[in-house]
């Protein structure tokens, strides 16, 4: 019965954390992949960096907010005027879209999507992001939503991730470089996956920490994969645990600890409102003895009281403004 139950609860670790991120399954990976000394953040070696992953030109996004500052600045002016009750301000924005301004072609399909002051219409946000697409970096970005998801135009996986190139490439969007790394991951295009995920990661983004951790777990970099995973759960993105639980479980890039398992897979289950407590870290589930059981719920507990929530991010949104 004991051994029925440990391979219940294993097989509900590994399909739950083959669902995570919306990405590929793991494999299990094979020991003696893993760099012994990494060159680089990432465990990649400068040459196998892709090159136009160096053209993201942070230089250019500036000149381009400086060069349309005062244009952006009247517009977010009337945003600012609508939210605080001006009602008159609504129109005033949709006369300098329909005049060909780019940044107010961009808030007009902004507000159209979300509802905002108009009736929610995706199909006419469409329209006004196609428009401002042309200049503006971020409403590529937003173009590429809706046509990710097939909302008010024709869902093109494939077009949306050009769209997607494009705000990232030319303004930084990092959303656009999450879309990225995800859709290639679940694709099984793991080279692809890895550039987008790397260069955020080294940028500093939450979610690029877990993808790139993940994508370094499939590969057998476990030692490099444990870094950015706890960097990932430290942060309390959700799926990051669940890795976590199974790497100390087989000991693959930490130190191999039932009880160190079965805390992470409870921070899991909580991060991701799913079941915890004592059913989850019964000796009968993790092999754990009594002692083993109150220091894994005792570090749990610990950990999600000096832990906020992760900021969640939707990416069916579409954006205002970059991060």
């Amino acid at each position: 019965m004991r051994n029925l139950v440990l391979c219940a609860l294993t097989a509900a670790m590994w399909g739950a954390f083959a669902t995570a991120a919306h990405a590929s399954d793991i494999p299990t990976g094979k020991p003696g992949q893993e760099e012994a000394t990494p060159r680089v953040a990432g465990g990649a070696k400068p040459s196998s960096l892709p090159s136009d992953t160096a053209s993201i030109d942070i230089t250019a996004k500036l000149d381009d907010l400086l060069a349309t500052a005062k244009e952006t600045s009247e517009v977010m002016r009337l945003y600012a005027s609508w939210q605080a009750g001006n009602r008159e301000a609504v129109p005033e924005i949709f006369a300098l879209a329909k005049n060909g301004n780019a940044r107010a072609q961009n808030l007009a399909g902004f507000m159209l999507d979300n509802g905002q002051g108009v009736k929610q219409d995706s199909k006419a946000a469409a329209a006004y992001f196609q428009r401002s697409a042309e200049s503006v970096p971020l409403a590529k970005y937003n173009l590429g939503v809706l046509t990710y998801y097939g909302r008010g135009v024709r869902k093109d996986e494939a077009k949306a991730m050009e769209l997607f190139k494009g705000s990232a490439m030319k303004a930084g969007v990092e959303q656009a470089s999450v879309q990225l790394a995800i859709y290639y991951l679940k694709n099984k295009n793991e080279d692809e996956a890895y550039k987008w995920a790397n260069e955020w990661a080294n940028r500093g983004n939450v979610k690029a920490f877990y993808l790139l951790g993940r994508i370094l777990y499939q590969r057998g970099q476990y030692q490099s994969a444990a870094s950015w995973i706890q960097k990932a759960a430290n942060a309390s993105e959700p799926n990051a645990p669940a890795i976590l639980s199974l790497m100390y479980r087989d000991g693959k890039g930490v130190g191999q600890s039932k009880m160190m398992s079965a805390a992470w897979w409870m921070i899991y289950g909580a991060l991701n409102r799913r079941q915890t407590g004592g059913s989850l870290v019964s000796s009968s589930s993790f092999g754990l003895d009594e002692t083993e059981q109150r220091q894994a719920l005792g570090f749990a507990n610990n950990w999600l009281a000096t832990h906020g929530a992760d900021k969640r991010i939707s990416y069916q949104k579409t954006l205002l403004q970059t991060n």
